[in-house]
């Protein structure tokens, strides 16, 4: 057993060395933890495998337990300027055992320590391989460097969030976050500008619709999925990025250093198209449902009678919040399951109801998707689709079917973003990897990154099913030629006078 106390050399005293410093060990940790934390901002958290039910988790109950982790304390030790500053030092060994003991009690899957433990030495070397190089960092960077080994190698979508990017989170959930204000979607292993926002540094810049962005900071973004292209363009307020694209048929390159903004997003756009309302809602943020419940209205007003139909666009929609999905989905139901979670273990199952409520009034409703459409976006056309409350178009989506929850880290140090369920559809299929397979499928469907393309992504249970699908060109042969066949194709399936026939025969 290794003692947490230090001789002139910095390395760890064995129990045989240094018998008597144990006593005095634990007081001193025990004032050093307190101090980080406070009394009331420290999330106190109980260890069920390595420590007893009663007591606070450590680094000192962990390392006793595990003393391979004796490297973890001796790289951030080694990294803080005042060997003095026990403060620092505690602070960041107490964020380690919380981040672990979370991992341990909410992860979806039963973790081994050996598994978090061997994370956490692959950051452990490449700290010690970048010193090599003559890299010096801060303790709160190596600590980063270990957690995000740590956690990152469970799954995709489980990630240490630190103060900063936890910030912006949540301020992206509120529609607001910073960024450059262009909308993006993947293709052909690029990603391109469909418009940059009015007034925004993009479009200020110059960026125009249209353009291919190929590098971002100078990384190129070919086999970047929508999401992570996303990511690395958002930002503090005031920060800059460098962003390449390439232009016209000759493919002129083109490079903007813009500075960004507190970009404040529409995640609803709504017109009316004759008698058929067109809904695009590009993310599921704080203000969706309210957004989408307007248009409606708006559009029963202008109309002076209810719509013959309603297109749900959730082309490229990479998701946000659950209970926006929930909302949105609950506004066409009048019954039953929108959609089911499962934990880690199987009686950990929570089921989510319609409320008896159609704020369209039973009219057809089409639900427009593809391989940019994840996660809540999953839920809402999972949904509609299941219930033969909507026909779904486009090809099979994301196939992000996993439930994350943000667990917020005491002293303010950011937030643990965990996998702890997946998602399942009334009809009790599971989202994860399989996506949402549409009634009309586009037969063009691109070559589009999905979740089982992102490394450490969660299996799928089963085999992927065979698109069972009517191709587009057979249900709208005459769509083939427009500029948005599969829009075209919502828009005369909708008119037809027989669409809930048509859909019973989807189903």
């Amino acid at each position: 057993m290794i003692s947490l106390f230090r001789n002139s050399s910095f390395r760890w005293l064995r129990n045989g060395e240094l018998r008597a410093g144990r006593s005095l060990l634990k007081i001193l940790l025990l004032i050093c933890v307190v101090e980080a934390c406070g009394i009331n901002s420290c999330s106190m958290v109980n260890l069920e495998n390595d420590i007893g039910d009663n007591e606070h988790a450590s680094f000192e109950k962990l390392l006793n337990n595990h003393p391979e982790l004796d490297s973890v304390a001796n790289i951030v030790y080694d990294s803080v300027s005042s060997h003095s500053d026990t403060n620092l030092y505690s602070q960041q060994l107490a964020l380690f055992a919380e981040v672990f003991v979370l991992a341990q009690r909410k992860y979806i899957n039963m973790l081994s320590p050996e598994r978090l433990i061997a994370g956490a030495l692959s950051g452990v070397k490449k700290i010690q391989a970048n010193r090599m190089h003559g890299e010096s960092k801060s303790p709160e960077i190596v600590m980063l460097t270990i957690i995000e080994h740590m956690i990152s190698n469970l799954d995709a979508h489980s990630a240490y969030l630190p103060p900063e990017v936890y910030e912006q989170a949540k301020a992206r959930r509120r529609g607001r976050f910073g960024g450059v204000g262009v909308q993006v979607k993947v293709e052909n292993g690029l990603i391109r500008c469909i418009a940059a926002i009015e007034g925004t540094p993009a479009q200020r810049a110059g960026i125009e619709a249209g353009d291919r962005i190929s590098h971002i900071d100078g990384e190129p973004v070919s086999g970047m999925n929508l999401r992570q292209a996303v990511e690395r363009m958002r930002g503090p307020p005031g920060s800059t990025v460098l962003i390449r694209v390439l232009r016209g048929r000759d493919s002129q390159s083109f490079s903007f250093r813009i500075v960004r903004e507190v970009i404040h997003v529409e995640s609803v756009r709504a017109r009316l198209e004759g008698d058929i309302g067109y809904v695009q809602i590009h993310t599921f943020s704080e203000q969706t449902y309210r957004s989408m419940y307007d248009a409606i209205n708006e559009f029963s007003s202008r109309q002076g009678h209810f719509l013959k139909g309603l297109v749900i666009d959730l082309r490229d929609n990479p998701g946000g919040l659950l209970d926006q999905a929930l909302k949105v989905s609950d506004a066409f139901l009048a019954e039953g399951e929108i959609v089911s979670t499962i934990g880690r273990d199987n009686n950990q199952v929570r089921r989510f109801r319609a409320n008896p409520q159609d704020i369209a009034f039973g009219i057809p409703i089409a639900v427009l998707i593809n391989g940019g459409s994840a996660s809540a976006s999953e839920i809402v056309s999972g949904a509609l689709k299941d219930h033969g409350r909507a026909i779904v178009l486009g090809e099979r989506s994301f196939g992000k079917g996993s439930v994350q929850t943000v667990m917020p880290l005491g002293n303010g140090q950011g937030a643990l973003r965990l996998t702890t369920a997946l998602y399942f559809t009334p009809s009790g299929k599971s989202i994860q990897v399989h996506g949402i397979e549409p009634d009309i499928v586009s037969e063009n469907e691109r070559s589009v990154s999905r979740e089982n393309n992102l490394d450490n992504y969660l299996s799928a249970q089963g085999p992927l099913p065979r698109s069972s699908g009517e191709l587009l060109q057979h249900a709208c042969p005459h769509a083939a030629s427009v500029d948005d066949p599969i829009l075209t194709c919502a828009f005369s399936t909708l008119r037809r006078r027989n669409v809930f026939h048509e859909l019973d025969s989807y189903r």
